[in-house]
């Protein structure tokens, strides 16, 4: 309602934040105000003093510039004259002595005496000012000028009651309101070196705030009336409520007070001021000038549907038809049948709303209804109590969507509301959905082709509510496809075309490959079998000679169907074109060999030369890339169960008692450490291989493995050290002594811990195979007895702390996978 919320809409009672009045005359210095300008222009009275810069221009017999400065004893010299006294003296003043000074030795000479430049003189600032001490300023300063320099009063100073003094005799006392408020400071006497600018403490002060010209803090000298007190603020503003003046005063040394001055409405202009004159105000009065009502009393509002909606003048008798007078002041479609008016009844003025009949008000005006002070006028358009005509259209549109209408449209213009139809829009039928009058729907089709044609059979006309759905043409949903797969440059899915054949496909996929395979290539077609519903696909295979059908025998080069998936193969042994391995080591010519199908092992090495005599053929390392992925991928099988175990063993040590604590986190810690052994260990892809220098001893043997693409071979130098690892006390490097057993070598190593888990110690001979002792395991064998060779690596496992039998073997496989990862680093380096 825009006449409640002006009279909400009140200004602020009380101004934030006064400022004492005249206090930004200093803050907004800048220092700027320093020194006056040297060279300002200065009348006849202006007293000449040490300092002061002279021109003295001869002119008569005599025609001569002279510049001259007063000396510190007040004097000028002067040509054939010497020195003349002038300090003391006005410029007019000096100006004749000099003359009458030169005219004793120049017959009819004249002098013009001006000042090029003003002394400097030391005054002093003292009291409470902001920076108070000794300034040097110009010879034309006032006490104003030195308030400037020293940055003003503080707080506590005084602005109306500065003092000059030469001396101990007081020149001049400087209230600086005759400034600030009236721009007057014509009476400021000048300054003199030596004289005292003194500020003295704050005097009386009144606060006046509200409705007056210049809202302040405000100190007093002489006022002792309101009405003094307000003259200082600029006086009353229109806007003010003078039925109603607060002022807070303190009662010294007792206690906070308020009065208040309430004038009686009606009150003479004379008697107003009468009442001002006679109220005495108090230092520390804060003085609170009220507002009238913010709101004008006299206005009505009119909004809604309208062409110039906002506040208009009211008058007395005032009704409807005064403030519209026809359908000419109101917006197209206005809703005749009603509009109301808000009414704010007096004396709390809580709304109510009257509803009229527009359409009635101007047919009738005397009839209209009568419009009150603050009233508001609210007009409706039609569509605030109606749906406007609107159709839907979906679908295959470019831009689907509700769209109004002016009531009724026809098919065809609805489409072009929603920009036309899109490419793939099915034309020989559109759905439309149409209410019927008895709350049904109807659903019914017509054909999009004829309708965008014009035919009125077709291009029907719609109603508010209707509908439209553009359905996809099904060829553009699923449009028929062929495939082609394998040996291609771009296999893939493709559209069908007319009498497309094999040949065709493989040109539009961009031809074979070299690797194609040219005798055969495979068509899979799927066919509709059953009878009646449902049926199923079945898959047909057609053997298709593949040059032929390229070549254009009909037979061959098939027609296709939907959904037919031709099959390019590709060449035997095609994979192993470019295949090549590595031999790095103790041969004659280590380095990359490319390989045929088929060949082995022992082929290579002859091609390589044969072993070097510091070759240890024994400890050679094979390493596969397909060995590697599947070590790999156990190995991370391995971390898994491990971790889901720790998972488990993770909520136990949360639920057991305190006594099982202990255990159950060294069992946790093993778990974890034994985990990130393993996610450091790398998979090496290493296979057992048994070798022998006499390549022929071992040619055309298991051992004599067939190469295949990315394998390493490395021969290592024969090693004269036997590793030991694991819980013993020397993890160490023992040098190899011949006919020496496993328990020999790990006395050499200090022998086991307390954690050691001897039963499952076990030995990784130089060529990666294991002997174990454990007889449960996966290797058979008393391990302590066996005789060690050159190379080999003797592992001790850690003991399991807890956990079930697969833990014992996890932890088992664990550590036997790090430490033939370390053995086959040790061999190949």
């Amino acid at each position: 309602i825009p006449s409640l919320y002006d009279i909400y809409a009140q200004v602020s009672p009380k101004a934030e934040n006064l400022q004492r009045f005249g206090q930004s005359v200093f803050d907004n210095n800048g220092h700027i105000s320093d020194l006056l300008p040297m060279d300002l222009p200065v009348g006849p009275d202006y007293v000449v003093g040490p300092g002061d810069g002279l021109t003295i221009s001869l002119w008569g017999n005599v025609s001569q510039r002279l510049n001259r400065n007063v000396d510190r004893e007040g004097r000028v010299p002067l040509p054939l004259v010497g020195p003349v006294l002038i300090s003391g003296k006005s410029l007019a003043e000096a100006q004749q002595t000099i003359q009458q000074a030169l005219r004793t030795q120049f017959r009819d000479v004249s002098a013009d005496v001006s000042l090029t430049r003003l002394r400097t003189m030391r005054i002093y600032v003292v009291g409470d000012i902001q920076n108070p001490g000794a300034y040097d300023i110009s010879s034309l300063s006032t006490p104003l000028n030195a308030l400037f320099s020293a940055n003003g009063p503080t707080e506590r100073g005084s602005l109306r009651n500065v003092r000059h003094y030469r001396g101990k005799d007081l020149v001049q006392e400087v209230d600086l309101y005759d400034l600030l408020l009236h721009g007057v400071r014509s009476d400021l006497r000048r300054l003199e070196s030596g004289d005292t600018v003194q500020v003295l403490p704050l005097g009386p002060q009144i606060t006046i705030e509200g409705m007056v010209r210049r809202p302040a803090v405000y100190e007093l000298k002489g006022e002792k009336t309101l009405a003094e007190a307000l003259e200082l603020a600029g006086g009353i503003l229109p806007t003010a409520a003078l039925r109603h003046i607060e002022v807070q005063r303190v009662v010294d040394h007792e206690k906070r007070t308020m009065l208040d001055l309430d004038l009686p409405k009606g009150e003479d202009p004379t008697s107003v001021s009468s009442q001002f004159n006679s109220f005495l105000i108090h230092d520390g009065d804060v003085v609170h000038v009220f507002p009238i009502a913010p709101y004008n009393q006299d206005a009505v509002y009119l909004q809604g549907h309208v062409l110039r909606p906002g506040r208009y003048s009211y008058q007395e008798g005032m009704k409807l038809t005064d403030l519209i007078s026809s359908y000419k002041d109101l917006l197209p479609e206005p809703s005749a049948q009603y509009a109301e008016i808000v009414r704010l009844n007096p004396p709390d003025f809580h709304p109510s709303v009257e509803g009229f009949n527009l359409a009635k008000a101007f047919e009738s005006p005397a009839t209209a209804p009568e419009l009150h002070a603050l009233d508001t006028v609210r007009i409706y358009s039609r569509y605030d109590f109606e749906n406007p005509p609107a159709v839907s259209v979906w679908g295959e549109v470019r831009v689907p969507g509700t769209y109004q209408t002016s009531g009724e449209v026809h098919l065809r213009d609805a489409l072009q509301l929603a920009g036309g139809l899109k490419p793939d829009a099915m034309m020989d039928q559109v759905q439309v959905f149409q209410y019927q009058p008895d709350g049904y729907m109807k659903i019914s089709s017509v054909n999009l082709q004829e309708a965008l044609a014009g035919n009125p059979l077709e291009n029907i006309v719609l109603h508010p509510r209707d509908r439209l759905l553009v359905q996809r043409n099904l060829a553009a949903v699923d449009p028929a496809s062929v495939y082609i797969r394998g040996e291609v440059a771009k296999p893939g899915r493709y559209p069908l075309t007319e009498g497309m054949r094999i040949a065709d496909l493989i040109r539009v996929a961009g031809g074979l490959k070299r690797s194609a395979y040219p005798d055969n290539a495979d068509l899979t077609r799927y066919l509709s079998t059953g009878e009646g519903s449902p049926k199923k696909a079945q898959g047909e295979h057609v053997e298709v000679h593949l040059s032929e059908a390229l070549s254009g025998n009909p037979k061959e080069n098939i027609e296709l169907d939907n959904g037919d998936t031709v099959a390019i193969r590709e060449l035997p042994g095609w994979q192993d074109i470019g295949a090549s391995v590595q031999i790095k080591g103790e041969v004659q010519l280590p380095g990359s060999y490319g390989i045929r199908s088929g060949e082995r092992l022992s082929s290579i090495l002859q091609r390589a030369g044969g072993f070097l005599p510091t070759a240890f053929p024994a400890g050679a390392v094979f390493e596969r890339v397909e060995v590697r992925k599947l070590q790999e991928k156990s190995k991370q099988e391995l971390i898994e169960h491990i971790e889901s175990e720790t998972a488990t063993l993770r909520v136990a040590v949360q639920e057991n008692p305190q006594e099982q604590l202990a255990m159950q986190q060294a069992a946790l810690e093993q778990r974890k450490r034994q985990v990130r052994a393993l996610e450091e260990a790398p998979s090496t892809g290493r296979m057992v291989v048994r070798l022998t220098p006499n390549i022929f001893r071992w040619k055309n043997t298991p051992d004599d493995i067939e190469l295949r693409a990315g394998d390493v071979l490395i021969i290592p130098k024969r090693p004269e050290f036997v590793l030991v690892v694991g819980q013993v006390y020397n993890t160490n490097a023992v040098t190899f002594v011949p006919r020496k057993n496993t328990e020999w070598y790990l006395k050499q190593a200090g022998g086991a811990t307390d954690q050691a888990n001897l039963k499952r110690t076990f030995v990784i001979r130089a060529s990666g195979a294991v002997v174990s002792g454990d007889e449960g395991g996966w290797w058979r064998g008393d391990v302590m007895s066996v005789q060690v060779m050159p190379g080999d690596t003797i592992v001790v496992p850690e003991k399991a702390i807890g956990g079930s039998t697969f833990w014992k073997n996890a932890l088992t496989v664990a550590q036997f996978t790090q430490s033939a990862a370390l053995a086959a680093v040790v061999a190949t380096r």
